[in-house]
């Protein structure tokens, strides 16, 4: 059946009916589907989150080949998925998931705050559908404009490849913008806190055209950290005094230092934060935090 005429048929049934603006949009596109289904390389063993329930016919795939749990706010869709997805449980926050991936269709009024939601938590594969302007800060380079902390604290946790772009003629109701589907694999990091770590990439990023160690000060006032841990960033800094000799004797061995006394003007205390790559600020982050 044409899923635009089954989403009607629902809708009457269920007495939902969607509105442009209200932020829910059903994808309507088979083909889609699929690509969502393939790129999430679902095993039975594998619990599966969907964010927002008015990806139903997503879902209803997700839940013959595995485990899944629709994470659902809006009440109006709640009476459908019960019925329509018997094996499926529905939460309502995310102190109830325990799950290992997940889909989600991220709408453009909350892409900030879900998506950082999505990031805290330890997933090992997300295929996401984010809005094309929010995605482009996921996939910038250091040096753009849309370079950012959460371009950094994605590429810390993840591997990320855009899968294809969507446009807003894939849903119903239509959205403003057109979106991009793209695929996050988990990869290995040396962050044991990612809430202090984002804490200390967000405030960092405020200063953002200042060399790291005139930002960091300023920063550190920003950041929501405890005493402990802001006490340790200070001693460690002062420790180092942002010195580029200090930090490249710790850093290479004598020789090595001669060696590389030019590209000294481009170690990491001296450059300014739009332009320092992620493994800049994990490394910084893990020497200063140590």
């Amino acid at each position: 059946m044409n899923l635009f005429i089954e989403l009607n048929n629902l809708s009457s049934k269920y007495r939902f009916y969607p509105k442009k603006g209200s932020g829910i949009h059903f994808i309507t596109d088979k083909e889609l589907i699929k690509k969502i289904i393939f790129f999430l390389e679902l095993k039975k063993s594998d619990k599966v989150l969907e964010v927002n329930g008015s990806e139903f016919f997503v879902a209803r795939e997700i839940e013959k080949k595995s485990s899944l749990t629709v994470l659902e706010k809006k009440k109006g869709l709640t009476e459908m998925l019960k019925k329509e997805l018997s094996k499926t449980k529905l939460v309502s926050s995310f102190s109830e998931i325990n799950s290992n991936k997940s889909f989600s269709f991220v709408s453009a009024a909350d892409s900030g705050e879900s998506f950082l939601e999505l990031l805290f938590f330890d997933f090992e594969l997300m295929v996401l559908l984010l809005q094309k302007e929010f995605s482009q800060k996921i996939l910038a380079e250091p040096g753009f404009s849309d370079y950012s902390a959460l371009t950094v604290m994605t590429d810390t946790f993840f591997e990320v490849n855009k899968i294809v772009q969507v446009n807003s003629d894939s849903f119903f109701p239509r959205t403003s913008s057109d979106f991009v589907l793209i695929k996050f694999k988990k990869k290995k990091n040396k962050i044991k806190n990612k809430k202090d770590f984002f804490e200390f990439v967000k405030a960092l990023f405020r200063f953002k055209n200042r060399v790291f160690s005139v930002a960091l000060p300023k920063a550190l006032q920003l950041m929501k950290l405890d005493k402990t841990t802001k006490n340790k960033i200070l001693k460690n800094a002062e420790k180092t005094e942002f010195n580029e000799n200090n930090f490249f004797r710790k850093k290479f061995n004598q020789t090595a230092f001669l060696e590389k006394r030019q590209a000294a003007k481009k170690q990491k205390f001296n450059q300014k934060i739009y332009l320092l790559e992620t493994i800049d600020f994990v490394e910084l982050f893990n020497l200063l935090s140590k």
